[in-house]
Protein backbone atom coordinates (compact mmCIF):
# COMPACT_ATOMS: atom_id res chain seq x y z
CA UNK A 1 0.00 0.00 0.00
CA UNK A 2 1.58 3.05 -1.32
CA UNK A 3 0.50 6.07 0.56
CA UNK A 4 0.16 9.59 -0.79
CA UNK A 5 0.29 12.62 1.11
CA UNK A 6 -3.03 14.47 0.45
CA UNK A 7 -1.53 17.45 2.76
CA UNK A 8 1.81 18.99 0.72
CA UNK A 9 3.48 22.26 3.04
CA UNK A 10 3.23 25.44 1.84
CA UNK A 11 6.06 27.16 0.63
CA UNK A 12 8.15 29.00 3.27
CA UNK A 13 7.36 32.64 2.80
CA UNK A 14 10.35 34.75 2.13
CA UNK A 15 12.16 37.44 4.69
CA UNK A 16 10.53 39.74 2.89
CA UNK A 17 7.40 38.45 2.85
CA UNK A 18 7.56 38.29 7.07
CA UNK A 19 8.73 41.97 7.55
CA UNK A 20 5.83 43.48 5.32
CA UNK A 21 3.40 41.12 7.06
CA UNK A 22 4.61 42.39 9.99
CA UNK A 23 4.53 45.65 9.07
CA UNK A 24 1.18 45.46 8.34
CA UNK A 25 -0.24 44.23 11.15
CA UNK A 26 1.54 46.61 13.06
CA UNK A 27 0.16 49.72 10.97
CA UNK A 28 -3.56 48.03 11.69
CA UNK A 29 -2.93 47.91 15.33
CA UNK A 30 -1.74 50.88 15.89
CA UNK A 31 -4.77 52.20 13.86
CA UNK A 32 -7.64 50.58 15.22
CA UNK A 33 -6.21 52.25 18.57
CA UNK A 34 -5.54 55.28 17.96
CA UNK A 35 -8.75 55.48 16.10
CA UNK A 36 -10.95 53.96 19.15
CA UNK A 37 -9.01 56.58 21.64
CA UNK A 38 -10.09 59.70 19.69
CA UNK A 39 -13.31 58.02 18.71
CA UNK A 40 -14.33 57.93 22.79
CA UNK A 41 -12.75 60.97 23.30
CA UNK A 42 -15.29 62.34 21.37
CA UNK A 43 -18.43 60.61 22.42
CA UNK A 44 -17.81 60.70 26.11
CA UNK A 45 -18.83 63.30 28.69
CA UNK A 46 -16.14 64.62 30.70
CA UNK A 47 -16.24 63.39 34.30
CA UNK A 48 -17.98 65.56 36.83
CA UNK A 49 -17.79 63.90 39.69
CA UNK A 50 -15.88 66.74 41.73
CA UNK A 51 -18.19 69.20 40.78
CA UNK A 52 -21.28 67.77 41.26
CA UNK A 53 -23.02 68.30 44.86
CA UNK A 54 -23.42 65.16 47.30
CA UNK A 55 -27.31 64.37 47.86
CA UNK A 56 -28.79 65.34 51.59
CA UNK A 57 -29.17 62.42 53.32
CA UNK A 58 -32.96 62.33 54.74
CA UNK A 59 -33.92 60.52 57.74
CA UNK A 60 -36.19 56.98 56.63
CA UNK A 61 -37.93 57.94 60.16
CA UNK A 62 -39.79 60.89 61.27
Amino acid sequence: MNMVPTHVMPEPWSDRQVILAIALTLILVLGLILGSVSFNRDQQAPMLWRETPQPTATPLAI
